[in-house]
């Protein structure tokens, strides 16, 4: 192929692609709305109605439905609550009773679970795990949870799924003892630099409003748009600090490290089963060199390990999570969405 064959080819494909879009921005809304009048038509059994504010009848619904273990029904609604995102509410019935409320948030081109980046693991109350499944396939709509949920979501039968590695330490053994040469003198280095003036506080409640903000900042620009959830964190983990105990099934620690009385990095984790899972690691960049971001990694694995928790999970994603933890599977990310809107995706329109 010679040099204007190849500008040719070049042309038409993008000439190509542009055509794609613009059929995608054309087709795309009718194909989803179609979807979403029609999905709930071909779900036996499943009723499915919508609501854009949290109201009595939800309530009453939620009532009848268990409790998420770990979380009681009144700290649930603190995640249906109104935020600068929107949220809408389904209430799956089966014979008149409820099974299944589904309250999402929106999020670029699909919606997530109120819980998603709040409690880890969690999709919805749900009278059983196969309602919850009926209940997302016949919502019509396009739901993603990204990360965090067990393998029991296979039985589900999303749309798709994966398992990326995730990054656990083993409190339990010499966790220390596997971090590579480099990595525990980069470790050693940000003790050095931090301790000689820095403290460490845990779980102090007005910390949290500093930590969701910084997060905020840190990825308020990125394409995910993960940040709708920055108003749902604020309140809900204010909530379950406030009313925790220390035999709590489920329970949210904050430890931040301070400069005086200056947050100069901070750490939301969640604990359950004897394992930490952290939730939001943020740091101030005028103290990134005193390297508090690993100074605040390194006290958060020792305080997990004085706790008498076996695990400490690190999730999947970054790269620098390597250096900490070994790679183990077990976490999921599921897509539920209808046929239809799977066939917008194969296509390139969406």
């Amino acid at each position: 192929m010679n040099h204007s064959d190849a500008m040719d080819s070049a042309g038409a494909k993008a000439a190509g692609s542009d055509f794609k879009r613009a059929l995608g921005h054309l087709a795309a809304p009718a194909v989803i709305s179609a979807a979403r009048v029609v999905t709930p038509l071909t779900s036996r059994g499943v009723q499915i109605a919508w609501f854009d504010v949290w109201n009595s009848t939800l309530d009453q619904a939620l009532d009848v439905l268990p409790a998420i273990p770990g979380c009681e029904h009144d700290l649930y609604r603190e995640l249906t609550q109104p935020t600068s995102v929107r949220k809408r509410h389904a209430l799956a019935t089966e014979n008149g009773q409820p099974t299944a409320l589904i309250s999402l948030r929106r999020r670029r081109r699909y919606w997530e679970p109120v819980a998603y980046q709040s409690l880890s693991g969690v999709i919805a109350p749900a009278s059983s795990p196969a309602a919850l499944g009926r209940a997302l396939h016949a919502l019509g709509v396009e739901v993603r949870v990204e990360a965090g949920l067990d393998k029991s979501v296979v039985d589900l039968n999303p749309r798709s799924y994966w398992s990326p590695d995730n990054y656990r330490v083993d409190l339990q053994g010499d966790y220390e003892g596997l971090w590579s040469r480099n990595h525990r003198s980069n470790v050693r280095r940000a003790r050095k630099r931090c301790d000689e003036f820095m403290r460490l506080r845990i779980d102090e409640v007005s910390d949290l409003e500093w930590c969701c903000a910084q997060w905020g900042r840190i990825w308020e620009g990125a394409h995910s748009e993960e940040t709708v959830a920055a108003e749902d964190r604020l309140r809900f983990w204010r909530a379950f600090l406030k009313q925790q105990s220390a035999d709590s099934p489920t329970q949210f620690h904050t430890l931040h490290l301070l400069d005086g009385d200056r947050p100069t990095a901070g750490f939301v984790m969640m604990c359950q089963d004897g394992v930490a899972l952290g939730q939001c690691i943020v740091r101030d960049p005028e103290y990134d060199h005193f390297w508090v971001g690993v100074r605040m990694m390194d006290a958060s694995i020792k305080w997990a390990a004085s706790a008498g928790l076996r695990h400490f999970d690190l999730g999947s994603g970054q790269d620098y999570k390597q250096s900490w933890g070994q790679p183990v599977a077990g976490r999921y990310g599921a897509i539920f969405r209808p046929l239809a809107v799977s066939a917008l995706y194969r296509f390139g329109l969406l």
